[in-house]
Parts: C-alpha cells; structure tokens; sequence
C-alpha cells in the first residue's frame, strides 16, 4: 500500500471513530509525541560527554559515589527538604 492510499485509508477510519473531542486530543498528543521524538535533544553534546566522562571515571574507580540516603540526607541538611 502506498503513501496516498494509506493516508486516505487513515483519514476513513478517523471519520469513523472520532466523533468527539476527547480522542481527537488524545490523537494530537500522539502527534505531539511523534513530532518530539524526531527532533533533536534539548540536552547539548557537551553535555553528553561530561556524563560519560564522569560514569568512566566512576566505573574504573577513579571516584565515588553517594548512596541514595546519603544523597537525601545532604539535601535535607542543605536544603531543607
């Protein structure tokens, strides 16, 4: 099946289920979604490579971590929260 055909087979079938307002937003949010997930990253390559970077030097045991508790500790101590 080609391009046109299934486009016009699409467009039939929204005509036969969509009769209300709610599936036609649930259907842009798929949209919405599929656009997002084709375009580019908000997060910069530089970015990218600080992280890979730091996980390197955690996995060859050049540094340390923190445990989740010792991580929520320091925030309440810091923060507050």
């Amino acid at each position: 099946m080609g391009a046109l055909e299934l486009k016009n087979k699409l467009i039939a079938q929204f005509n036969l289920f969509i009769q209300d307002d709610s599936k036609l937003k649930v259907l842009d949010g798929i949209f919405d979604a599929i656009n997002v997930a084709d375009s580019s990253s908000v997060i910069s390559e530089e970015h990218y490579k600080v992280v890979e970077e730091r996980s390197s030097k955690y996995h060859a045991g050049e540094t340390e971590g923190s445990t989740w508790e010792e991580v929520k500790l320091k925030m309440n101590k810091k923060h507050g929260f």
